[in-house]
């Protein structure tokens, strides 16, 4: 297939896709691939690689990963990589998020589909990295504790490049005391090099940033405590961002019996059947702090500035925890599935629930396109015109010239954050959260 200026021009970074494609050609495996793809591969090929640096340098690493371009990730809920060793599972890995990579550029996915294969890889790296962990220990560490997943893997809608928010419960153990200290602390060594070596970044990358401290006493409590210990620390618990947090707390490894006992004692916790003078205060304090930090992030921020992510969210989960224990349609850990369920409960009105989700959607497909350029953690976009050009350009948006372009995107990014903003301004408004539609 020729390559024409055509092509080329029609490129996110048109300079980089022809540079780019010249160093990678220099390769004879990848000279050979690129030859044998049709114009719609070529296309998204090209896209790839003048868009995303990270995407680049893998490609000039392992030529042979070129080949997984136009095939899409199937990855089951629990399937698991047989892999010997670390260096196999960062393969596996970076395979299987290259896969996702083109499904995204390639916008021929429901988006939803994206999130939640971002999270099933992470899922299925995480069982398979704790077996190799435990070793010969793999089947007490499996029968004893239980691994939860909080934030947007516990929700299914994990970031291209994101932290995974963890916490560990262990079984009660009624042996004698030395018995059971000693358990704790094959467990707590086990967690330690758990986190080390999915944090490892090596030639051949790294799998994932752990964040542990959403456990209970945060960074100062231990790594695990048992299931009675955890129920009562949450019994006292008022924080709201700890029942926030919980919304979306799902099993993802370990024993789930375990985990599914620790979830039905935190029932009443999560889904408060009522909301008390106390507790009103407690959000509407929250939902300040977020206002506060909206202004400081400003309007480039995806997340947490004015009109992002964390807006959405916000407006979705408070009418989720005050009005789930009541309809069980609700008690869910997905924010689109509770978005929609909100819609059939009579909460939000069919209108209101569609434009929410449309803004939702397109600020996620944002958030990781920004962290699809370098594989960062990174929430904003860039100051300089040309860099936020090449991102308008790489999700499609057009027009005559480049100052067109770049007007029909600041549109239509002003318009999803304002149905961000409108809908995290109507919650908590004054003394009450009424129990009617929005």
């Amino acid at each position: 297939m020729p390559i024409t200026d055509k092509i080329i021009a029609a490129m996110p970074a048109p300079d980089l896709a022809e540079t780019r494609l010249q160093t990678l050609s220099r390769n004879a495996t990848a000279k050979r691939q690129i030859r044998t793809m049709d114009a719609p591969l070529l296309h998204d090929f090209l896209h790839l690689i003048s868009y995303s640096s990270f995407i680049f340098y893998l490609f000039c690493r392992q030529p042979d990963f070129i080949r997984e371009v136009g095939q899409p990730a199937e990855l089951a809920a629990d399937s698991l990589p047989d892999v010997a060793d670390y260096q196999a599972l960062r393969h596996y890995k970076y395979r299987q998020l290259l896969r996702i990579c083109w499904m995204d550029i390639s916008a021929r996915y429901d988006y939803d589909i994206i999130l939640s294969l971002l999270s099933r890889l992470a899922v299925s790296i995480i069982r398979a990295a704790m077996m190799l962990v435990a070793g010969e220990d793999k089947q007490q560490i499996r029968q004893s504790l239980a691994l939860f997943a909080l934030g947007k893997l516990g929700a299914e809608e994990l970031n291209f490049s994101s932290d995974i928010d963890l916490i560990f419960v262990s079984t009660n153990d009624d042996r004698a005391p030395r018995q059971h200290a000693e358990l704790l602390g094959l467990l707590t060594r086990f967690i330690r090099a758990f986190s080390q070596q999915l944090e490892q970044n090596t030639g051949q990358g790294f799998l994932y940033r752990v964040d542990l401290k959403l456990r209970p006493w945060g960074g100062s409590g231990p790594l695990i405590m048992s299931i009675d210990e955890t129920e009562n620390y949450y019994e006292a618990s008022s924080a709201p961002w700890e029942r926030l947090a919980w919304l979306r707390a799902r099993c993802v490894g370990g024993n789930p019996g375990l985990g599914a006992d620790l979830l039905q004692r935190l029932h009443p916790f999560i889904f408060m059947r009522s909301l008390s003078t106390s507790d009103l205060e407690r959000f509407l304090a929250l939902k300040s702090q977020m206002a506060a930090a909206r202004i400081r992030q400003g309007h480039w921020h995806v997340k947490t500035g004015e009109g992002g992510i964390r807006d959405i969210e916000f407006f979705i989960h408070i009418l989720q925890l005050v009005n789930a224990a009541r309809h069980p349609e609700l008690q869910q850990t997905n924010t689109l599935m509770t978005l929609a369920a909100l819609g059939r409960s009579g909460y939000l009105n069919e209108s209101l629930v569609a434009r929410v989700r449309q803004s939702y959607l397109f600020l996620r497909r944002l958030e990781n396109r920004l962290q699809m350029r370098e594989e960062q953690q990174t929430h904003a976009l860039p100051d300089a015109p040309g860099q936020r050009l090449i991102i308008a350009r790489s999700l499609g948006m057009s027009g005559a010239d480049d100052d067109q372009v770049m007007d029909n995107f600041e549109t239509l990014l002003f318009a999803n954050q304002m149905i961000a903003r409108q809908a995290f301004e109507q919650i908590l408004p004054e003394q009450t959260l009424p129990e009617q539609m929005i």
